[in-house]
């Protein structure tokens, strides 16, 4: 028989070290679990991971010898907060049952035929009911591995979803097991997880566009964007090390996509807890950019004889980086912005109720134009500007370059396209041109921190290009220009 939708399941994912697990479920804050097996998921797709890219992941999932099928749709989520479709039914037996009369497959026409296994999962799962609060809560552990050919990796998360109550009790409830051992919320799927195996082993994620539509609430869009930024910071995070610089690149790249969303959305978030986010936030991209910075540095000056002590310096950034990242500070403060983003003090204020519910083509375009006045006023007589009105100018067109590409969606017509992609292609050559040229100013700073001595800072110098200050700003005179030649592609 085929079970009826259940609508949206609301569940918060947490992540948990494997080694900590046992802690967990010795300790007094569960006790006996309600129910204790084993389970066996298979997942399927086409070559092509044509139901992925739809949007969909399919399982079917085998425990006491019963089978359910499970789609699965993406959700719009905060970090480790999910709520997302789902449709399941039983099975006869581990094949799944593909019904091209369901609109889930009809798009997909001949290559039906072509879903077969991609990966499949085994974890022991132990599940409790508690009360937190007012709500009723199903707490899940599973444990195990996901295996896609001769590639495997750890599965241990806890998920907590929602069986009567409030959703802001989830995090209650999580905060009380990260006192115990330490979680982070989770953003990947399993079945996400599992695709991870099918590709390269390291992978920095690159900022995505959230799922915008023109009809959408303005308070609606901008959780989308900053859950996706948070999203691309997990992902990134998770990765971190020394020896691939690109995440922590893209970690921070995600804090400062993240920071522009809360600065140029601030009076509609005005509220007491939307200062202390913005702080957290800074402090830890600083932490980041240290790193950052030493990267980009190391990297100018191979064949250097400064190099190792260069390259020690970065070392030491990346285990201060590391240490903030797993931090009780950083758990707490993913925790605090996924609840916030969904139930903070912004979504009920009166203040900002019109702001709120206001059209987020119109909030955006106003959004936009505000930006776009920023850094036309800001570069006038770029050449003379000193190194912080540059700096300065540069943190104005990373807004506007993050703005226009949150709102893209909004305004997808064939001129608004060309006109987007006039100013991005602008506003990147900006931003190229002044980061080089505040790479040079601080990789002067940095020689200076490192007190490695005059004629260190002479060999260095060369090395971060100091003789290219003139063509740099230069190409920066000429790249404004072409901004404040550029047509809005917002009205």
């Amino acid at each position: 028989m085929s079970f009826p939708s259940n609508g949206h399941e609301i569940e918060l994912k947490l992540l948990v070290d494997p080694a900590e697990a046992d802690r967990l479920v010795e300790s007094d804050l569960f006790g006996s679990p309600d129910h204790v097996r084993t389970m066996h998921s298979v997942y399927f797709d086409t070559p092509a991971l044509d139901l992925a890219k739809a949007g969909f992941s399919m399982r079917v999932r085998e425990s006491g010898g019963n089978f359910i099928q499970t789609v699965k749709a993406l959700g719009n989520e905060a970090a480790g907060l999910m709520a997302r479709p789902e449709w399941e039914r039983e099975l006869p037996g581990p094949e799944p049952m593909l019904d091209d009369e369901r609109p889930i497959w009809q798009g997909l026409g001949d290559r039906l035929q072509m879903v077969a296994p991609l990966f499949d999962i085994d974890v022991e799962r132990r599940s409790w009911t508690l009360s937190q609060g007012d709500s009723v809560c199903e707490v899940v552990l599973d444990r195990g591995h996901v295996r896609a050919g001769d590639r495997q990796a750890p599965v241990c998360e806890i998920e907590i979803e929602l069986k009567a109550g409030e959703a802001a009790d989830l995090f209650a409830l999580a905060r009380r097991i990260d006192g115990v051992v330490p979680v982070w919320p989770g953003v990947m799927t399993k079945a996400e997880r599992g695709h991870r195996l099918l590709g390269p082993v390291r992978h920095a994620v690159r900022s995505q566009a959230a799922t915008l539509s023109e009809g959408m609430s303005s308070q609606l869009a901008f959780q989308r964007i900053a859950s996706a930024c948070l999203r691309q910071f997990r992902v990134n995070e998770m990765q971190v090390d020394p020896t691939y610089p690109a995440a922590l690149h893209q970690a921070r790249v995600a804090i400062r996509r993240l920071r522009s969303a809360l600065s140029i959305h601030k009076k509609m978030l005005a509220g007491e807890q939307l200062s202390a986010i913005r702080s957290a936030f800074r402090d830890l991209g600083s932490t980041l950019g240290e790193a950052r910075d030493l990267d980009v540095l190391a990297a100018r000056m191979e064949g250097s004889a400064y190099l190792a002590p260069v390259e020690q310096a970065r070392r030491s950034a990346y285990e201060r980086a590391a240490k903030a990242l797993k931090s009780q500070r950083t758990r707490a403060l993913l925790l605090d912005i996924s609840e916030w983003l969904s139930f903070g003090d912004w979504t009920t204020s009166a203040d900002t109720q019109e702001l709120r519910q206001a059209p987020a083509r119109e909030s955006s375009s106003q959004i936009l134009s505000r930006q776009f006045r920023r850094v036309r006023k800001a570069g006038r007589h770029l050449a003379a500007l000193d190194d912080e009105a540059r700096h300065d100018l540069r943190k104005m067109a990373k807004r506007l370059r993050y703005a226009t590409e949150f709102y893209a969606p909004l305004f997808d017509d064939k001129r608004s396209r060309k006109r987007r992609k006039r100013l991005l292609d602008a506003l990147e050559t900006l931003q190229e041109a002044l980061g080089a040229l505040n790479d040079m100013a601080g990789a002067s700073q940095t020689i200076t921190r490192l007190d490695l001595g005059a004629d260190a800072a002479s060999q260095i110098a060369r090395h971060v290009g100091g003789d290219q200050r003139d063509d740099l700003l230069a190409e920066a005179a000429r790249a404004h220009e072409a901004i404040r030649a550029a047509k809005p592609f917002w009205t």
